[in-house]
C-alpha cells in the first residue's frame, strides 16, 4: 500500500518562517503536483542546480569523506520514490518502457512498488543509473514536465546527501561527479606552471582535465595523460632516464635527500613519498594500453579521481624539487 504523506498547512503555503530561508518548496507529492506547486518534496529552490544545506546530523557529520560509486541507503531512498501515487498509476507502462529502453526483459511486467523496490535495490549500478535517465524521459513525454523535474530533483538530492559519485544534468542524464576540491587541485597546478619549459607538461594536465569533463568522462585517458605528464617531467629532470622504480631510487631519491638535508623528519617523510610515487606509477601502468594486449576497461570513478588527483600533487612536488635544484 502506498505510504500516505501529509504536510502541515503552513508548509503547503510555503510561508512557514523556519523554511523561508531555504526557499523550501513542498507539495502533496508526485500525484498532487500542479502548475502552482512546482516539483516537490525537495529541500532546494526551483532555479538552483545545487541543493541547499540539509541540517540533519548525518548529512553534516556522517557523510563519507570521498564520493562513493554505490550506496544501499541511496538505493533504498530511490526505491521509496516509487511508492508515490503517480508512479502507481503509470507502473505498467513505465515498467514496459524501462524494460525496453534499458534492456531488462524480465522487468517489463513489473507493475507494483515492491517489484520496483527489489529491482532498484538489487540491479547493477549501471542499470540503475540508466533507469534514472529513462524514467525522467518517460515522465517528461508521457506525464508532464513538472513530474519529470520532481523525479530529477528528488534523485539529485539523494545523490548529494548520500555523496554518490554522480551528478544529474537538467534532462536527467547521469554523469560522474568530479568534486570541487579535485578541480581546484588540478587548476592550481596548471596555473603554477608558468615557465615555458613546463608547457608540454601543462598541456598534458589540461588534456587530463578535458577527459574528466567529457560527456561521458573518460577516466582511462585522463589517467594516462597524467602518467605521461609525470613521465615527461621526470625525463626533463633526468634526461635519458626511464621512469622506473629503480631509476627513481637512483636519481630522484638523492635529489630528495639533498633537498631535505638537515631535517630528519622531512627526509623520512619525503623518502616515503618517493615510495608512494613508485606505487602510483605501478598502479597507473594497469591502465596503460600495452602493444599486443587487450585495452583495459575504464577504471572505477572513485579510483580514477583519487589517482589523478594524487598525480597532480606529485607534479606539483616534482616541479618544486626541480626549481629548487635549478636555483642552487
Amino acid at each position: 500500500m502506498p505510504m500516505a504523506v501529509s504536510f502541515k498547512p503552513e508548509c503547503e503555503s510555503g510561508t512557514h518562517p523556519a523554511l523561508a530561508p531555504q526557499a523550501m518548496a513542498c507539495t502533496r507529492g508526485f500525484a498532487g503536483m500542479s502548475p502552482s506547486q512546482p516539483a516537490a518534496l525537495l529541500v532546494r529552490t526551483a532555479a538552483s542546480a545545487e541543493p541547499v544545506m540539509d541540517e540533519r546530523f548525518s548529512c553534516l557529520y556522517l557523510r563519507p569523506s570521498e564520493p562513493t560509486p554505490d550506496s544501499p541507503r541511496a538505493r533504498y531512498r530511490i526505491a521509496a520514490l516509487f511508492r508515490e501515487e503517480g508512479f502507481t498509476e503509470h507502473a505498467a507502462a513505465l515498467a514496459a518502457y524501462v524494460g525496453r529502453e534499458v534492456g531488462i526483459p524480465q522487468f517489463a511486467d513489473s507493475r507494483h512498488s515492491s517489484q520496483w523496490n527489489q529491482f532498484v535495490r538489487e540491479c547493477r549500478i549501471g542499470d540503475l543509473l540508466d533507469t534514472i535517465t529513462v524514467i525522467y524521459r518517460y515522465l517528461f513525454w508521457h506525464v508532464g514536465e513538472q513530474s519529470a523535474h520532481w523525479w530529477r530533483d528528488a534523485v539529485r538530492r539523494i545523490f548529494s546527501e548520500e555523496k554518490l559519485a554522480y551528478r544529474l544534468d537538467d534532462i536527467g542524464g547521469v554523469h560522474p561527479a568530479v568534486d570541487q576540491e579535485f578541480q581546484r587541485n588540478i587548476s592550481s597546478v596548471i596555473a603554477g606552471m608558468q615557465a615555458p619549459r613546463y608547457q608540454k607538461v601543462a598541456q598534458l594536465l589540461e588534456s587530463a582535465a578535458t577527459h574528466l569533463l567529457a560527456d561521458p568522462a573518460n577516466y582511462k585517458q585522463a589517467w594516462r595523460a597524467m602518467l605521461t605528464a609525470i613521465e615527461g617531467l621526470f625525463g626533463m629532470m633526468f634526461p635519458y632516464v626511464r621512469m622506473t622504480a629503480d631509476e627513481m631510487d637512483r636519481h630522484l631519491l638523492p635529489m630528495v635527500q639533498n633537498a631535505y638535508a638537515g631535517d630528519a623528519s622531512a627526509h623520512t617523510a619525503a623518502r616515503a613519498m618517493v615510495n608512494s610515487l613508485q606505487t602510483w606509477v605501478e598502479a597507473a601502468h594497469t591502465y596503460r594500453h600495452e602493444p599486443g594486449a587487450d585495452d583495459p576497461p575504464q577504471p572505477p570513478a572513485d579510483v580514477a579521481i583519487l589517482a589523478i588527483s594524487g598525480g597532480a600533487s606529485f607534479v606539483r612536488w616534482l616541479i618544486a624539487l626541480n626549481d629548487s635544484r635549478a636555483s642552487d
